[in-house]
């Protein structure tokens, strides 16, 4: 027995049903409320904020990387509205930024370095294990 949203994560284009607009339109919604709230609750978990943006921002990485191969609807609702609010942009400027207050310019380059260097590589990885 298939689930009903299995279609989303098959690779390739996929039939076009009336409704499924507004399915999906809804499903992005949802994954993206869900995945913000998990972003939230890594942030506050983590001793110093900046740790917890590092670990969503990594994770939402590899599992993009993951996504490479798919197409359809999946790319849409998991890829942009569940990763893109699962990883933040804004939280790692205000960190890096933070960072260099409270620990000094060395410590905040470190920190960028370590964003960039361990989301590449984490893409990278996601990418070759869905090769």
């Amino acid at each position: 027995m298939r689930c009903r949203w299995s279609r989303l994560l098959r690779p390739g284009p996929g039939p076009d049903r009336r409704g499924t607009h507004v399915s999906n339109v809804v499903l992005f919604a949802l994954v993206a409320a869900a995945a913000t709230a998990l972003r939230i609750v890594a942030v506050h978990i983590w001793p110093g904020a900046e740790r917890g943006t590092l670990l969503v921002n990594v994770a939402g990485s590899f599992a993009l990387g993951l996504m490479a191969g798919l197409t359809g609807p999946a790319v849409t609702i998991i890829g942009a509205g569940g990763l893109g609010a699962l990883t933040t942009f804004s939280a790692f400027v205000a960190d890096t930024s933070a960072v260099a207050d409270e620990r000094g310019v060395r410590s905040s380059a470190a920190y960028v370095s370590l964003t960039l260097v361990g989301g590449t590589l984490a893409a990278l990885a996601g990418i070759a294990l869905a090769g």
